[in-house]
C-alpha cells in the first residue's frame, strides 16, 4: 500500500511540531489506521528531556516511548532527519520575523524597565534620605527661630535699657550742674554772710567805742 510506503519514509527521525514550537521526539516506529475513509499515522516516538538545558541531541536524553496520532494533512515537510507538523500549513516567515522582533524589543523594554526599576529604588532610597535630612533641618529652623525671637526680646530690652541708661546719664548731667550752681550760691551766700557779720561786728564796736569816747576801729 502507497500509506505504508509512505510510512516507512517517516521512521527514525525527528518529530518537530510548529504549533508547539517544539521537538515532540525521535520516531521509532509507525502504523497506519483507518478510520472511515481517513486514515491516520500512529508514530511510536521517544520524547527527549534536557534538551533546553544543553540546545544539543545527546545520548541520554531520550525518556520512555509513547504514541500519537497525526493525520497526513499535518505534515508540512519530511526532510532527511525531521518530520515538520504545523496543521498542513508553515506560519508565515514574516509574521516569526515580526514575532520575534517583537520579543526582543519585548526583551529590551523589560531590561529597561529593570534599569529603570533599580533607578527609582535608588531615587526613593536618597528621596528617604533627603526627607530625613529636611526633617532635620526644620528642627534646626525651629530652633533658631526660638533663638531668634529670644535675641530680639533681648535687644529690645537691651534698648530699653540703654534708654534708660541715657536718661540716668542725663539725669547725673543736670545734678552736677545743679551741684555746681548750689556750690556758686552757697559761695555767695558765705561772702554775703561774712561780710554781712563782719560789718555788724564793726558796727557793734564802734558803737561802743563811741559810748566810750574812743576813736571808731578801723574794722
Amino acid at each position: 500500500m502507497a500509506e505504508s510506503q509512505q510510512a516507512n519514509q517517516l521512521v527514525n527521525k525527528f518529530v518537530v511540531s510548529l504549533t508547539e514550537g517544539q521537538i515532540l521526539g525521535y520516531v521509532t516506529d509507525i502504523n497506519v489506521e483507518v478510520d472511515h475513509d481517513q486514515f491516520y499515522f500512529i508514530f511510536k516516538i521517544k520524547t527527549l528531556e534536557n534538551l533546553a538545558k544543553t540546545g544539543e541531541v545527546q545520548t541520554g536524553m531520550f525518556s520512555s516511548e509513547r504514541k500519537i496520532r497525526i493525520r497526513p494533512s499535518d505534515i508540512v515537510n519530511v526532510g532527511p532527519d525531521v518530520i515538520i507538523l504545523g496543521n498542513g500549513q508553515v506560519p508565515p516567515i514574516r509574521e516569526i520575523e515580526q514575532l520575534h522582533n517583537i520579543a526582543s524589543e519585548y526583551n529590551a523594554l523589560v531590561k529597561e524597565l529593570e534599569h529603570k526599576e533599580r533607578v527609582i529604588a535608588e531615587l526613593k532610597e536618597e528621596n528617604s534620605k533627603l526627607i530625613k535630612q529636611m526633617d532635620e533641618l526644620t528642627r534646626e529652623l525651629k530652633r533658631l527661630q526660638v533663638i531668634k525671637e529670644d535675641f530680639e526680646h533681648l535687644k529690645e530690652q537691651l534698648i530699653k535699657q540703654e534708654g534708660q541708661l541715657e536718661m540716668a546719664k542725663e539725669y547725673i548731667r543736670l545734678l552736677e550742674g545743679l551741684r555746681h550752681d548750689i556750690d556758686q550760691i552757697k559761695a555767695d551766700v558765705e561772702t554775703l554772710l561774712k561780710g554781712y557779720i563782719e560789718d555788724a561786728i564793726r558796727r557793734i564796736v564802734n558803737e561802743e567805742l563811741n559810748a566810750r569816747g574812743l576813736k571808731k576801729t578801723l574794722l
